[in-house]
This record gives C-alpha cells, sequence and structure tokens, in this order.
C-alpha cells in the first residue's frame, strides 16, 4: 500500500510539473490559439456550463503555474552570472532560439527537469529498497543527467545548424551571384534568394536585412551577421564582401570568386574525411569483426585439440 500511495504521488508530482512546463513553453501558442477562436466567432457562451467551469479552472491554474514561473526565473536571472548569461545567449542564438528559450527560460527548463528526475527516481525506488543512501545517489545521478542533457541538447543542435549552412552557402551565393549579375542589387538579390531558400542561411541574412532597413550601414549589418555564425567558412566569405563593398570592387566577381572556393574546401574536406575513414574502423573491428572471425575460423580447431586430449 505504501509503494502504491509512492507511485501515485509521484505520477501527480510530475503530471503538474510537465504541465506547468509545456504552459510555459507553448504560451504563445495558446495565445495565437486564443486569439484565432475569438476571430472565428467560437465565443464562450456557446459553450456548456461545464466546460466553461473546467476552462476557468484550467485558467487559474495556468494563471498560477505561470506566476511561479516568472518569479523562479526571476530568481535564477539575478543569480546567474553576467558572463555565463551571456554565453548561454550567444549558444541560443547560435541555435536558433529553439522553442523561444531566453537564458532565464533553459536555465529553468534545466533545473525542473532536474528536480523532476531526483524526485520521480526517490519515489519509486524508496519502496523497493531500504536503502535510502544507494536511492539518494542513485536520485542524483540521474538528476545531474537531467540537468546536462538541455545543454548537449542544444550542442546538437549548434552542430546541425552549422552543418547546413555550410551545406547551403554554395547554392545560396551562386543564387545571388545570378541575381547580381542579371542588375539586381546586393540587397536585392540577397532578399530574393532568401524568399526562395529555406534554412538557417537564409533566417540569418533575413535578420541582416532588417538590422539594414532600421537604419544600421551594410558593414555594420554585415560584421553582426560574422559574429553570430562563428563558421571560418562563412566569416571569411562576409569579411570579403565588407571589404569588397568598402573598396567598391564588383559584387558579382567576389560571389564568383568565392562560391569557386566553397565547392573547393567542400571537396578537401571530403576528402579529409574518406582518408580518416579507414583509421576509423581499425577499433570496431578490432572489437566486434575480428573476434568473430576468429571463433568462425579457429573455434572447430579448437574444439578439435580438446576432444582428442
Amino acid at each position: 500500500m505504501t509503494s502504491l500511495y509512492f507511485i501515485l504521488s509521484t505520477a501527480i508530482f510530475i503530471m503538474l510539473v510537465i504541465g506547468g512546463t509545456l504552459t510555459l513553453l507553448f504560451k504563445k501558442q495558446l495565445i495565437i490559439n486564443k486569439r484565432t477562436a475569438s476571430y472565428f466567432g467560437i465565443e464562450e457562451g456557446k459553450a456548456k456550463p461545464e466546460e466553461k467551469i473546467k476552462k476557468k479552472n484550467s485558467t487559474k491554474h495556468m494563471r498560477l503555474m505561470k506566476r511561479i514561473s516568472d518569479k523562479a526565473k526571476a530568481m535564477i536571472e539575478k543569480v546567474m552570472p553576467a558572463a555565463r548569461k551571456k554565453g548561454l545567449e550567444d549558444r541560443l542564438r547560435e541555435a536558433g532560439y529553439p522553442m523561444d528559450l531566453s537564458a532565464s527560460d533553459f536555465t529553468f527548463l534545466r533545473v525542473i527537469l532536474g528536480i523532476v528526475l531526483f524526485f520521480a527516481v526517490y519515489m519509486l525506488l524508496s519502496g523497493v529498497t531500504t536503502s535510502i543512501s544507494a536511492v539518494f545517489f542513485l536520485a542524483g545521478i540521474i538528476s545531474i543527467l537531467g540537468i546536462y542533457y538541455p545543454s548537449f541538447y542544444l550542442s546538437s543542435i549548434i552542430k546541425k545548424r552549422r552543418l547546413e549552412i555550410q551545406k547551403k552557402m554554395p547554392d545560396f551565393f551562386d543564387m545571388a551571384n545570378l541575381s547580381i549579375e542579371a542588375g539586381m542589387g546586393i540587397d536585392a538579390s540577397l532578399l530574393k534568394v532568401c524568399n526562395q531558400q529555406e534554412g538557417p542561411l537564409a533566417e540569418e541574412f533575413l535578420i541582416t536585412l532588417e538590422d539594414m532597413k532600421l537604419g544600421k550601414s551594410r558593414r555594420e549589418a554585415f560584421v553582426d551577421l560574422r559574429s553570430r555564425v562563428p563558421i571560418p567558412q562563412f566569416q571569411s566569405i562576409i569579411t570579403s564582401l565588407i571589404q569588397a563593398d568598402m573598396l567598391g570592387v564588383g559584387m558579382a566577381k567576389v560571389l564568383r570568386t568565392l562560391t569557386v572556393r566553397i565547392r573547393e574546401q567542400r571537396t578537401q574536406a571530403a576528402r579529409e574525411q574518406a582518408m580518416k575513414a579507414p583509421v576509423k574502423m581499425i577499433f570496431p573491428m578490432m572489437l566486434f569483426i575480428f573476434p568473430a572471425i576468429f571463433i568462425v575460423m579457429l573455434g572447430p580447431l579448437v574444439i578439435y585439440l580438446v576432444q582428442s586430449l
């Protein structure tokens, strides 16, 4: 009976925490759905009384959870050092702001995930074993993994986004070069290519064009773009565009040369990866393939020698 009580309380606690976290993450989507419903004439008066009561109670719970989460995020923002906050903001910006999370939101999500995992493991194992120290130790390890998992996931998003930018750079600048050779300006050609393509590269250039519309010069906007995307190939291209803009060199010629250089660098990187493949295959072969081959080839001989002796 005690274990059943612990399991039920753990399940209720996890459901409440997950509900509050999802409400925090999808707050904008809920607001959009509400405004869409009011726009298309879905009024509250047409709903049943039971639905009205449920909606009112859920709204109260959502407000309470939001108030608690806002206080927790304000506390985290006060405690978090400025350098760490800036570094986390840079990582989130480089990842494309997944789920529109800020630095305080991301830290709050990590803390909530760690707390939920700690109490969940503790509640589930406390009714199974009597060793409290072992339960605390295992729950602490799981909670630490839960705290650091969002950071690992963010790193994977950043890596994937960088690879996607590197993959789309040649085609992007080729299309921009064709537009410039057709008589368009650099800004108009970039805007046209961004509207025709999708992905992080187009998003970064759209942000740059918006900065230019707000009053920044082309050089300042390109410098900000170079700092936002820490990829050496991309940064060298933006540096060349800045220098060409300052010196008055034709952009079409510069982009044509840059696209040829990008493709050569990609070819060299592919050859480098191909040369590394045999070295990387040695350890899997030694651990998994060679033992199986030895067992198949030498197994019958060993059996024969054992039986003969």
